[in-house]
This record gives structure tokens, C-alpha cells and sequence, in this order.
């Protein structure tokens, strides 16, 4: 991660309320590989850089309605029960 002079470092809190997410579901989206991993000034102090969450997140809406579709399909075929 490359932090740039204006960028700032938040903490899980802050990062979940700048994403409207509960703290869960910020480690919930870090974990899917939906959201960037958190960087570790000290142990057990993560911190998110704002600039690359709002970059994610909107590089994230970007994406073409067939690709979202395409995820959605494979999202509940992995959550399907399975048929026996």
C-alpha cells in the first residue's frame, strides 16, 4: 500500500461508517476479497487508507451490468443447496 501526503488512515470504525458497513461486515468484505486488506502500523491497530477504500468501492460500481450479473449467478449457485 502507497500512501500518498493527503491520504488518510482510518480505523475499522471509521472505515465502516465511511462504507455504510457494520465492523463485521467490513472484515466480512476484506476477507471476500471485496474490500483491500488493512494495513498494520502496530500489532492489532489496522488501519484502511480512505483514498484506496472510496477507489475500491467506486471501481467496484464501475463494473458492467454483465459481470455484476455474472457474479450474482455464481454468489447463489454457491449458496444453493446442493440437489441430490
Amino acid at each position: 500500500m502507497t500512501l500518498r501526503e493527503d491520504d488518510v488512515l482510518l480505523t475499522a470504525t471509521e472505515a465502516a461508517r465511511l462504507l455504510a458497513l457494520s465492523k463485521p461486515g467490513l472484515w466480512v468484505g476484506v476477507a471476500r476479497g471485496d474490500l483491500p486488506a488493512p494495513f498494520y502500523p502496530l500489532p492489532r491497530a489496522p488501519r484502511w487508507s480512505r483514498n484506496e477504500l472510496l477507489a475500491t468501492v467506486a471501481a467496484r460500481r464501475a463494473l458492467p451490468r454483465d459481470q455484476m450479473a455474472k457474479r450474482r449467478a455464481a454468489c447463489a449457485a454457491a449458496t444453493a443447496p446442493a440437489a441430490e
